[in-house]
């Protein structure tokens, strides 16, 4: 109890001005040089080299060495030397231990080998960045409470260090991370009124399945949508990552815009992206299946089209884009990066191992296919490793992000005839979707981290410029008349307007929280997200248009 008692008695205060500013800043910045530490090790142990498992024992040592001598520089002068001062940094060690295993040790295991985690887990500081960024009143709240319990605990007392500066901030952002995740619309976090004209058409009053069923209740999780050119109908695909499973959503709807009815299917899994040249038939992506679905649009029944359950070795399951080429259908998955190619009656025609072909290893993320029909190549957005950079030793000096070591980020290009190397842009920011140019030149790609758009020459994939962005755009849409550009803002709920011929930003409107779709037509914009499918006439959009506010919090 005595060692306890201990962690809540305060502490002598420095003495001095620089003292106080020393023992104030000094538990941050020990936080901070830590993590920064595990990041960057973690980055130089996933792409290095095949390295044994006691490598990551012997990155764990500088971390525990820091500690030590963090606690003496810190604790130990404040507070009364002893064993409430040892149980404190023992704890602390434990806990880097934890994520010794985490960032060192597992990414060892996973190397050459098809996991997403592994990588991943490297951009966690993005993930709280992006967390906190989507709910900017709650954020502060939180920050609040922290930075008070900072001054009251950590400065004031010398205590519970990496509780404040470490455990608090987690718990925070998985709390903003359920409130985005689960509450998108609730009134912490949006405040804003859609536009005159903007039309919330699906789910609405009167729409029912072909045996009278009603639409499930509760927050939407779409992720792409294609809009009829005539405006009869639309399709959505769903899927929830995170959350109850006893009841899933449907994987993909039919939505009839000329009366109120729809078609719902359901997989028991999620479908990402898809995208078609023509409206006769759809192509869905089952996420953990080897296999595609096409649809006839407003069919009750889909057919199911199956694609190896292996390539290279390693097995087919996270699919997560196909395209529609109206005689060709192609998909890519994740994991163990792969495209299929299919003909008009889903024969598997050919399959490509990305890994095989040196483009990317196992672990890749790939994004999007999409086809350049002026060029006829096949352009696809992947995040992962790259097998053409092994960084040497000699770089472990260097600590910043822009010296070390990056992963491969890049849009390759594929002749559709061969599947062999055209293009390949230079390595930069992830790109989660492509959208090319009404003439075929250009082709836009929004970054998941950073808040820009690259605009890439469509002959040789070189980037010739950037568009400032909402931070998180996930999807880009070119208007039917190729006159605008929009780009959806996943965490703001806006759609984002851009003159395509200028690449200047006219302004933006707000449509519902967590906007994840673009579909356009003749006359409208389609929009969806968790608030469900809207539409908005073309003639609407720019009287719609307001100057892009962003809070502080947005900025870099």
């Amino acid at each position: 109890m005595r060692e306890l008692a201990l962690i809540f008695k305060k502490a002598p205060h420095p003495a001095g001005y620089g003292a106080a500013v020393f023992y104030f800043a000094a538990p941050a910045v020990a936080t901070f040089a830590q993590l920064y530490y595990i990041r960057s090790a973690h980055l130089y142990l996933l792409y290095l080299l095949p390295l044994p498992a006691w490598t990551a024992f012997a990155a764990a040592l500088p971390l525990l060495a820091f500690e030590y001598a963090a606690t003496r520089f810190i604790e130990a002068r404040r507070l009364e030397p002893g064993p409430g001062v040892r149980m404190q940094m023992a704890a602390r060690m434990v806990f880097l231990l934890v994520l010794s295993a985490l960032f060192f040790w597992y990414p060892i295991q996973a190397y050459g080998k098809p996991s997403i985690f592994a990588p991943l887990i490297g951009l966690w500081y993005l993930v709280m960045w992006i967390t906190w960024a989507a709910s900017p009143f709650p954020a502060f709240i939180f920050g609040f409470g922290i930075a008070a319990a900072y001054w009251l605990l950590v400065f004031k007392r010398a205590a519970l260090r990496l509780t404040v500066t470490v455990l608090l901030p987690g718990a925070a952002t998985g709390a903003l991370f359920l409130l985005l995740y689960l509450f998108p619309g609730g009134a912490l976090r949006e405040w804003r009124q859609p536009p005159a004209g903007l039309e919330k058409v699906f789910p609405a009053a009167g729409y029912a399945g072909p045996h009278g069923e009603r639409w499930p209740e509760g927050v939407m999780f779409p992720h792409d949508l294609y809009a009829d050119p005539d405006d009869g109908w639309s399709a959505l695909s769903f899927g929830a990552t995170f959350g109850p499973k006893d009841s899933p959503p449907p994987t993909f709807a039919w939505i009839n815009l000329r009366r109120p009815e729809f078609r719902a299917f359901y997989e028991n899994t999620q479908v990402r992206r898809f995208s078609s040249e023509c409206s006769d038939k759809l192509y869905f992506a089952p996420w953990h299946r080897h296999e595609l679905l096409e649809y006839v649009p407003g069919a009750d029944t889909v057919k199911r089209l199956p694609v190896p359950a292996s390539v290279a070795g390693w097995p087919v399951e996270e699919l997560f884009s196909v395209y529609n080429a109206c005689g060709r259908v192609y998909a890519v998955n994740n994991l163990n990066p792969a495209l299929f190619e299919l003909d008009a009656s889903g024969r598997l025609l050919r399959t490509l191992s990305l890994a095989d072909a040196g483009l990317a290893e196992p672990g890749a993320v790939v994004f999007q296919v999409k086809r350049n029909p002026r060029k006829h190549t096949l352009l696809i957005s992947l995040y992962g490793r790259d097998p053409s950079v092994k960084p040497g030793f000699g770089r472990l000096l260097w600590l910043t992000q822009y010296v070390g070591v990056r992963p491969g980020r890049r849009v390759f290009e594929l002749d559709e005839r061969t599947l062999a190397l055209v293009n390949a842009s230079d390595p930069s920011v992830a790109f989660m979707d492509l959208a090319l140019s009404p003439d075929g030149r250009r082709i836009y790609a929004p970054s998941i981290f950073t808040r820009d758009i690259y605009k890439l020459d469509a002959e040789n994939l070189k980037i010739t410029g950037l568009m400032r962005a909402p931070f998180h755009v996930r999807k880009l849409e070119f208007s039917a008349d190729g006159k605008y550009l929009y780009a959806a803002a996943y965490l703001g709920g806006e759609v984002v307007v851009y003159d395509a011929a200028t690449s200047k930003e006219l302004g933006s409107f707000y449509v519902t929280p967590r906007v994840e779709a673009l579909g356009a037509t003749k006359k409208y914009l389609y929009i969806a997200g968790a608030g469900g499918l809207f539409r908005i006439p073309n003639d609407k959009i720019i009287p719609a248009l307001l100057p892009r506010m962003r809070p502080a919090f947005y900025r870099y």
